[in-house]
């Protein structure tokens, strides 16, 4: 399947779950609800007739924006667990594919993330220029402990609030979107960004638009 393809069925399905999510809260536009259902219903309209250019112009997903960024369906859940696997992930992932054009992480996908990681790790535990600070070297089992995770499929990106997990403590500690303190080994910024783009961003590279691309470019030689 073509990525564009790809993207657009993705927009389909999860709007799909939203949908189901909220159930027969009517569309009107004197509610939060109201509004996504509204919003939800075009989106998944213009992509199912091949209309919908992604990413979408920022002026036709100013609800799905509100509604995530102020987490105005918090209220339809239970518990917080529950709004963030039933609500916070597939709206976090809609405006991955409508506000950035996003491919999105998926199984099929995770043996080469997890080559990612692994290669992380190897860089960390290759003989080095500089000593690893404490939490540089104390990140290497957690490292090791998320490709096993991938390997066995026992988690779903994106994983949100990963960073207030203790199982990414010295991992969090090490990695900054400004600029990682282990920027200046080979590779390893390239690598970490994909690494933190797959796992808890939960997108792929643009560059995977196929299994067998993501096969190709993660067969690392060195």
């Amino acid at each position: 399947m073509m990525s564009g393809d790809e993207r657009k069925g993705d927009v389909i399905e999860v709007c799909n779950v939203l949908l189901e999510k909220l159930g027969d809260f009517p569309q009107t536009d004197s509610t939060p609800e109201g509004r996504m259902v509204s919003q939800l219903r075009w989106l998944k309209e213009r992509a199912e007739a091949g209309e919908l250019d992604l990413p979408v112009d920022p002026r036709y997903i100013g609800t799905l924006r509100y509604v995530y960024t102020e987490g105005a369906l918090a209220r339809l859940s239970d518990s917080y667990e529950e709004y963030v696997r039933e609500i916070e992930v597939p709206l976090y992932r809609l405006m991955a594919l409508t506000k950035d054009g996003s491919l999105l992480a998926k199984r099929s996908y995770y043996p080469y993330a997890a080559r990612c990681v692994n290669k992380l790790v190897n860089i960390l535990t290759s003989p080095q220029s500089r000593t690893l600070s404490p939490s540089e070297s104390a990140a290497i089992p957690e490292l090791e402990a998320l490709e096993e995770k991938l390997k066995n499929e026992e988690i779903e990106p994106p994983v949100l609030g990963w960073r207030k997990s203790s199982a990414f403590g010295n991992f969090r500690k090490v990695y900054s979107l400004a600029g990682s303190s282990i920027d200046d080994l080979p590779r390893a910024k390239e690598i970490t960004r994909l690494v933190v783009d797959f796992v808890f961003n939960g997108k792929r590279p643009a560059s995977w638009n196929t299994p067998e691309a993501a096969d190709q470019q993660t067969a690392f030689s060195d």
